[in-house]
């Protein structure tokens, strides 16, 4: 014999709670459409007419077209197209930024803001020297200054001692004089001061040698 499935469909949700109890018939499905939005409590407010509503609504309007020409509007891109090519980074997009195009009041703004546009200049008849010889000339005349400057420093320390030897050279002579003039009058005051040799003793006294002396 063959046997059923193990079981069947079932609700997917609590039929009781929609007010059909168990093993009651589901009701009949209906064909009509469905019943139309209910009437609103609240409407909106009508419109303002007359000439101080379109006098305001022409204003919204040339607002919004101000808007869009002045340059930090943001434009919509340029379509892709189906293969993207490796120039296509290189190219402008079809909408250009008019920013260089924007003449603003730039005593209101700062200067940093201000877009410098570089024009070459026509008939420059001055020839452009090479940085590379440019660096060579003044490495040459730095050099030449600090050889200069070297010589000058070295004929000042030069100098110096030159100096500081002469002023050695001045005190050790004025110390040398000033020990022989000592020495020298040391000498004089011993022999003519204080040296006797006995010499001239008793010469007037030779007739009477026989008389004592006291």
């Amino acid at each position: 014999m063959a046997a059923r499935g193990r079981g069947r469909g079932q609700m997917t949700f609590n039929v009781e709670a929609v007010g059909i109890g168990k093993g009651d018939a589901l009701p009949p499905p209906t064909l009509q459409p469905s019943p139309l939005f209910p009437p609103l409590e609240h409407r909106a407010a009508p419109l303002p007419g007359g000439e101080e509503g379109e006098y305001v609504l022409a204003l919204k309007q040339e607002l919004r077209g101000a808007m869009k020409n002045l340059p930090y509007f943001v434009k919509p891109g340029a379509p892709r197209r189906d293969i993207e090519r490796y120039s296509d980074k290189y190219q402008l997009s079809s909408p250009i930024d008019s920013a260089i195009d924007w003449n603003p009041d730039w005593r209101r703004l700062p200067r940093e803001l201000k877009i410098r546009v570089r024009r070459l200049r026509k008939g420059r008849t001055t020839v452009l020297i090479p940085k590379s010889k440019q660096r060579v000339v003044l490495d040459k005349e730095e050099a030449i200054k600090k050889l200069e400057s070297l010589e000058k420093k070295e004929e000042e320390v030069t100098s110096e001692e030159e100096e500081e030897k002469e002023e050695e050279e001045e005190g050790k002579e004025e110390e040398e004089e000033e020990y022989d003039e000592e020495e020298h009058e040391e000498e004089t005051d011993y022999i003519m001061s204080y040296f006797d040799n006995g010499e001239d003793f008793g010469g007037d006294s030779d007739d009477n040698m026989d008389e004592a002396v006291y």
